[in-house]
């Protein structure tokens, strides 16, 4: 799915399909991939386009047209006031606010209905009023390039979970899901969260060895990426210190969505020629909506025996993914 377009650069930029001024640079959009939330497009510059754009090395993102998804300028705001100063600039991926002209998403809505996609998002559409969007950094494989995008979840246990727990926070809902026949993307990368960050090297090789083949990404996971991952699991800690069932005001439940956020985003890894590249991503706030969905979550996890290992006997499997069950 390609549509063409033009790039403006300016202060913001502007993306259109409309006749551009001299100075607009030619591309064209290709759909990359959605989520939940967003829908996200390759900006392809024209081959014959020389001159110096601001396009070059990002991605257009662009929200989804759902009742409880955010204005993109509400997105970027609140991504700069909560996280953004968390950690370092070439930790992150870089977002930037860019105007839609007002054919450009009825043009993609139209292009989106003629590719396959994946069936559980088909009826997602995008907003056909629309002014915004995010250029974000580009993390995608180049040729000759090896990429990794690894869910770090739950860096710590749950504060939540009960003392005699076998399993963390992540891997008890894994287990939770897996006895319901249900994989996600983030339960295929079977390694234990807490393994990531641990003090023993064996523990870091175990995962490193589990999310990815490639020896030169599994160094970086082991010797180079715990300062990160440690101050991700820091802000999660501090941020949620009590578990879900202790927010009870205004303050307490916002600070749990930002633990929230944290626990849900991406660290993309890509290596080349030049070294290793690592940002974070998927940095938009939790929305207190989801408090009863996180509240029901960890009540099942306690009481259906899933933290310690003791789920019903029917169902039983005995844990040796999560380095809970090694101690």
């Amino acid at each position: 799915m390609f549509v063409a377009a033009y790039f403006i650069d300016g202060n913001p930029p502007e993306v259109a399909i409309k006749e551009p001024p001299a100075d607009a640079t030619r591309c064209t959009l290709e759909y990359l991939n959605e989520g939940g939330a967003n829908f996200v497009f390759k900006i392809i510059v024209a081959e014959n386009e020389d001159r110096s754009c601001g396009a070059r090395g990002k991605l257009l993102r662009l929200r989804k047209n759902l009742p409880h998804i955010p204005q993109t300028t509400d997105i970027l705001d609140a991504y700069r006031r909560n996280f953004k100063d968390l950690f370092s600039a070439e930790h992150l991926l870089e977002s930037e606010l860019v105007r839609l002209d007002e054919n450009l998403p009825v043009a993609l809505g139209l292009a989106l209905r003629t590719i396959t996609r994946p069936l559980h998002r088909a009826q997602d559409s995008l907003p056909s009023d629309e002014r915004h969007g995010l250029l974000v950094t580009d993390m995608t494989p180049k040729p000759g390039h090896v990429s990794l995008q690894l869910k770090p979840k739950w860096l710590a246990q749950s504060p939540s979970a009960p003392a005699n727990a076998k399993r963390c926070r992540t891997c008890a809902l894994r287990a939770h899901r897996a006895s319901r026949r249900i994989r996600t993307a983030t339960d295929a990368q079977e390694c234990c969260p807490l393994d990531l960050v641990s003090e023993d090297v064996e523990d870091r090789k175990r995962a490193a060895r589990l999310v990815t083949a490639d020896l030169a990404l599994q160094d970086y996971l082991v010797d180079r990426a715990p300062p990160l991952l440690q101050t991700l699991r820091r802000h999660q800690r501090e941020l949620d210190p009590g578990g879900v069932f202790s927010a009870s005001d205004t303050a307490s439940t916002f600070k749990l969505c930002k633990a929230m956020t944290l626990r849900d985003c991406t660290l993309f890894v890509n290596r080349s020629d030049s070294g290793i590249e690592a940002r974070l991503g998927d940095l938009d706030l939790k929305q207190p909506e989801k408090m009863s969905k996180w509240k029901r979550v960890e009540q099942i996890l306690i009481d259906d025996g899933w933290y310690a290992n003791a789920e019903d006997g029917s169902i039983w499997v005995q844990e040796t993914t999560c380095q809970l069950s090694r101690l």
